[in-house]
């Protein structure tokens, strides 16, 4: 009886907080409107930060414009080593029609996100993942807390408002019919918002991620579990009361934000309000990489919001790309293991992946490519009880890789992919029909990791000590994938038919057939 009025307490409290932040985060009257101010027909101004997980969905698209809808104008306003980044978007849709366009580039001045971030959470230039690493659900949720903040937006007053002020300028000076915004770079957000203009949002992540707060209360406790959190989906009824508990802490975090409050007082003075709310996507175009067979099915989705699929770059072959690693990818299947741009390791992660690779080699006739960024401190000496198998050629560490992600996982010689839970690395597998093996550490890593494995497509490894890793947990994830058991077996054709399904309509092709014409309009 104890329990139940704990339960029936935490339920009428969290009613509370959830229909103060609807009501919050729904658009007012005045937040419903047709944009007074129309830009120049079939011209296109994306603002996207430059990290690979957050920009990618954003090139990519681009470069679909490119090739299919030539009559656009398309701009890209981003940090300034996004450049070269752009360029090469451009020169692959160069190479299918020959007439293509260049995309305009603009610099952004200020931090770039992940710095601004690192900065926020006490860290060093680009090492704030450091600072991220968290056990998942009630273990961590203090920290889990702490990261939301300024994942927000991590930018000081200073720097957002100088952002603020130079998409500002731009948007006034390339005039697009449309504005498409990158998530996380909310200072651009704030400058359309602002300036009156029709904008959207272009995002990497599923819709489960964005969309669980409009969904009937009912499946909103039952299906999803917040940030950071790996319930499954459906949630177990023994996890429900867990799950209710972690959303009102999540709630009460997001609306009380007062590491933001010296922030808003500035940007206040420059004329930026409600910066910081989060807002309800369902008052604007909002195109998500979503596809609905790898995603958690919603009962609820607005009218304004496009699910595309993956959105992939589309690079140039991996033979064009490095002919060396084809030939060497060709020689055994091939575990991919690249847990994205931010990781670095230390030594405990460094030599546990190590060993757990030791005794997956052992059991296995597959190869490894393992892309191994080492934090400072660890010694050089981490691969020795690889080395051996290294001079075999059965391993090969790389401190980047040469070949873009997607191009390698198109390769057909890649039989799991590992990753850390980023949207991109979970949509580049499924576009690819690739098993995944995911080793999350931070945020909705965590809820990638899950998903992975409701949806039949891979696995969930480290579950018990994440974030930290053990020899046993990483070789019996890697081998749950590989082994010819009924699992393996089943999660290879699972993935292997999402992949079919993807590469039907790619979500590139979609978000841009979308974009094209709001931007011929100018109206939603």
């Amino acid at each position: 009886m104890g329990r139940l009025r704990q339960i029936v307490a935490a339920l009428a409290a969290l009613t509370v907080l959830v229909a103060v932040f609807l009501a919050r985060t729904s658009p007012s009257t005045e937040e419903e409107f047709t944009p007074t101010v129309q830009g120049k027909n079939e011209t296109v101004l994306f603002f996207t930060n430059v990290e690979y997980g957050l920009s990618n969905v954003h090139l990519a698209t681009a470069g679909a414009l490119l090739e299919k809808h030539p009559n656009i104008d398309v701009h890209i306003a981003s940090f300034p080593r996004s450049a070269s980044k752009v360029a090469k978007a451009a020169s692959l849709a160069r190479r299918k029609f020959k007439d293509t366009k260049d995309i305009h580039f603009h610099e952004l001045p200020g931090r770039e996100y992940a710095e601004a971030l690192s900065d926020r959470m006490g860290g060093v230039g680009r090492t704030s993942v450091r600072h991220l690493l968290h056990p998942p659900g009630l273990k961590g949720i203090d920290h889990i807390m702490r990261i939301v903040q300024p994942a927000i937006s991590p930018w000081d007053g200073g720097d957002h408002v100088q952002i603020f002020q130079k998409a500002t300028e731009l948007i006034e000076t390339v005039d697009p019919a449309v504005v498409v915004l990158d998530i996380a770079l909310r200072p651009a957000i704030d400058a359309a918002r602002q300036t009156d203009r029709l904008y959207m949002f272009l995002a990497p992540n599923t819709l489960s991620d964005t969309l669980w707060s409009v969904q009937p209360w009912g499946s909103m406790f039952r299906k999803f579990s917040r940030v950071g959190c790996d319930f499954p989906s459906p949630v177990p009824w023994r996890k429900i009361p867990e799950n209710i508990y972690f959303t009102l802490r999540f709630v009460f975090g997001v609306l009380n934000k007062p590491d933001f409050n010296g922030t808003k007082q500035q940007l206040k003075a420059h004329g930026i309000d409600s910066s910081l709310h989060i807002k309800r996507p369902n008052d604007r175009p909002w195109v998500a990489q979503n596809m609905p067979e790898a995603s958690i099915p919603l009962d609820v989705i607005p009218a304004n919001i496009t699910s595309t699929g993956p959105i992939i770059l589309d690079a140039e072959p991996a033979i064009e790309q490095d002919p060396e690693l084809v030939a060497w990818l060709s020689r055994a299947p091939t575990v991919l293991v690249n847990l994205g741009s931010l990781f670095v390791y230390s030594e405990h992660h460094a030599t546990t992946m190590a060993l757990a690779l030791e005794e997956v080699l052992a059991k296995t006739d597959v190869q490894v490519l393992w892309k191994m960024a080492q934090d400072e401190g660890v010694p050089d000496n981490y691969t020795l009880p690889i080395k051996s198998i290294i001079d075999q050629g059965r391993i090969k560490v790389t401190k980047w890789l040469t070949v873009s992600p997607p191009s390698i996982l198109s390769t057909g010689h890649v039989v799991a992919s590992v990753h850390h839970g980023g949207a991109n690395c979970y949509n580049e597998a499924i576009a690819a029909g690739v098993p995944q093996v995911v080793l999350p550490m931070w945020l909705d890593c965590y809820n990638y990791a899950q998903l992975a494995e409701d949806r039949g497509v891979g696995v969930y490894a480290n579950r018990a000590s994440a974030p930290d890793w053990t020899v046993e947990g990483l070789r019996d994830s890697f081998l749950r994938v590989l082994d010819d058991r009924d699992e393996g077996r089943q999660i290879r054709e699972k993935a292997k038919r999402l992949g079919k399904i993807a590469q039907e309509n790619p979500g590139r092709y979609v978000a841009a057939s979308h974009i094209a014409r709001l931007a011929e309009s100018g109206r939603t």
